[in-house]
């Protein structure tokens, strides 16, 4: 667990070990939530080739910002750039190769090389099986491998091995989903227990839960709920450590512009964010 604190490429292969396992309850509890104002502007300009223009007016937290970003792609092929205002340049490509085989790739690039990063990955599904390769900066290897054992049960492992500091890991990850509930678990060699539980009650209303605990040092949980009105989406989280939050997205005009509410509050830590923004031309 030392290696983890204090490697952040580490806590990064861990995070997305996780996220592997647990998208149907990231989909609830995943709040994209901001302090201050911001603004963006999606314009296609043609069929397979648009731009995006992202102002942040900032907060006391943080100071202004704007972003450019350009995508081009089509049904197999993905590539997608955003450069900011401080120089930095990120990537990412996606080329689906076969209809069962994947490429992909993320990249950073900034004035500082201690921030720059590279990620590939090679996903290969099957009828009843999924397996990848992962590469990080760093020196940070993954292999995962997941089995259909029947049509609501899944199990598999991953393992990853860090170059630089010579750590190797084993999690083993299960997986059980019906059409209205999904529950997932994952268990590492650091000793670390991770399990969520998503509901889908309608096609309006949805509920989750997470619970995450690391060898007696860390143990948090969280409880979450999706809302989704006519032309509003609103989605609410309470996690273990006080802290709520709450987002609201207004189709205003469905398609083209949307209107968007972030509320987080923690008594405790006397932290407390409140944001708005408008996004133009979002789909």
């Amino acid at each position: 667990i030392d290696a983890i604190a204090v490697n952040p490429r580490l806590a990064l292969a861990l995070k997305q070990i996780r996220h592997a396992v647990q998208n149907a309850a990231k989909m609830v509890l995943g709040l994209d939530t901001f302090d201050g104002a911001r603004f963006e502007l999606n314009k296609g300009l043609n069929q397979n080739f648009a731009v995006t223009h992202n102002v942040s007016m900032g907060s006391a937290a943080s100071p202004p910002s704007y972003e450019f970003g350009a995508n081009v792609g089509d049904e197999k092929m993905l590539l997608a750039s955003r450069i900011d205002h401080s120089g930095r340049l990120t990537g990412r490509y996606q080329h689906q190769l076969t209809p069962g085989v994947a490429l992909r790739g993320m990249a950073s690039v900034s004035g500082e090389r201690s921030q720059d990063s590279l990620q590939l990955d090679l996903d290969v599904k099957g009828s009843h099986n999924y397996s990848g390769l992962r590469y990080m900066s760093g020196g940070v290897l993954m292999a995962t491998y997941m089995q259909s054992l029947t049509p609501y049960l899944s199990m598999g492992s991953e393992f990853f091995y860090h170059h630089g500091r010579c750590i190797t890991g084993l999690h083993g990850a299960l997986k059980y989903g019906t059409p209205e509930r999904v529950f997932s678990a994952k268990a590492g060699s650091f000793g670390n227990v991770e399990m969520t539980y998503a509901h889908k009650v309608n096609e309006k209303v949805s509920f989750a839960t997470e619970m995450q605990y690391y060898h007696s040092q860390v143990c948090s949980f969280g409880i979450g709920g999706e809302f989704r009105l006519r032309h509003a989406t609103y989605k609410g989280l309470v996690t273990s450590d006080c802290t709520v939050s709450a987002t609201l997205e207004e189709k205003v005009v469905p398609g083209i512009a949307s209107f968007i509410l972030s509320g987080q509050i923690n008594h405790k830590k006397k932290d407390y964010k409140f944001g708005f923004g408008l996004n133009l031309g979002a789909a």
